[in-house]
This record gives C-alpha cells, sequence and structure tokens, in this order.
C-alpha cells in the first residue's frame, strides 16, 4: 500500500528539494540535525525575544523544567555545554529570581539547582510556545502519520544510543554480538 503524500507535505518536500543542505546522499544525522539545528535556533530567538535569555540561559531553564534537581554538572554534559559557561548562566539566572540553589544531599559541596516558581512559569511559558511551533511544523499531517513519525524517531534514539554505547566496546560495529 502506498502512501499518497498531501499538499501539504508536496510543497514542503519541494522546498526542502530546493535546499542544498539537505543533500547528503541519503545520511540521516545531517538531515536530523539540520532540523533541531532550525528548531532550537528558533526556540532560542524566540526566548531571547520575550524573556532577554542567551542561549545557554534558555537551555539551563528548560533543562531545569525537566530534570531538577540538577548539578552545574549534570547540565553541563546534558547540554553539552562547558561547565563555566552554565555557571554564569545561573548566575543571572538566580540573579533574575528564576533559579533557586540548594546543598545536595549526597554531598555537600555540590549545589542543587531547581527552577524557584516564577521560573517554572517561565519554563511553562516556553513549552506552551515549543508546543505552538510543533504544531505550526505538523500541521497537515495526519495524526497517523505524525504517530508514526513519532515512533520511528524513538526507535531510531534508542538504536542510535546504542551504536554509540556498542561504539566505545571497540568492535566499532555498533551491533550487539
Amino acid at each position: 500500500m502506498t502512501i499518497q503524500p498531501s499538499p501539504e507535505e508536496e510543497e514542503a518536500a519541494a522546498s526542502v528539494d530546493d535546499m542544498e543542505i539537505h543533500r547528503q546522499d541519503g545520511l540521516l544525522a545531517p538531515k536530523v540535525a539540520a532540523l533541531s539545528k532550525s528548531l532550537a535556533r528558533a526556540s532560542q530567538v524566540q526566548a531571547r525575544m520575550q524573556f532577554g535569555f542567551s542561549q545557554v540561559e534558555w537551555q539551563v531553564v528548560t533543562l531545569l523544567a525537566t530534570t531538577q534537581p540538577a548539578s552545574i554538572r549534570k547540565l553541563a554534559y546534558i547540554a553539552m555545554v562547558d561547565a563555566a559557561q552554565i555557571s554564569r548562566a545561573i548566575g543571572v539566572l538566580t540573579r533574575q529570581g528564576l533559579i533557586e540553589r540548594g546543598v545536595s544531599e549526597r554531598d555537600s559541596r555540590q549545589a542543587e539547582l531547581r527552577l524557584s516558581p516564577r521560573g517554572m512559569e517561565v519554563a511553562v511559558t516556553l513549552r506552551r510556545l515549543a508546543r505552538q511551533r510543533n504544531d505550526r511544523l505538523l500541521s497537515g499531517y495526519s495524526p497517523e502519520r505524525i504517530a508514526g513519525l513519532f515512533e520511528m524517531l524513538d526507535v531510531l534514539i534508542a538504536r542510535a544510543m546504542r551504536e554509540e554505547t556498542d561504539s566505545g566496546d571497540g568492535t566499532g560495529t555498533g551491533r550487539e554480538e
């Protein structure tokens, strides 16, 4: 059974074909990276315009919304950003009253970071804006196609994570033996 694309899907595909960045010989990583970077840039621009956030400040707020409490080291690892940059962003966000610092129960030398109630309001607003952007991006696709896309992405993410782990075992095959 062949699924025919909707007129919106055909239009989106045609505009993608016009972009040289997407001509990567069938490689998945450049396409996913281009999508991810475009969405992240759009989010960052909106966070800068609405809240005056830098890229790292935006990352800290959005990460803490889903992973609090967290340490600077954990945030740096997840965001793939230098801990010093995270620390500076936390200083700014703390002065703005968006982050609260506590002391880790496991290691009293380590700060435990949480969003303040005001910080959580900002995070909720950023999430709402992200959902609106998501809805615009996926408009014109059926719920079944969207569900299929997310299902496929979940499988690909799991496989990629396995590749990452398996590649470190010395075999370089990315396959379980």
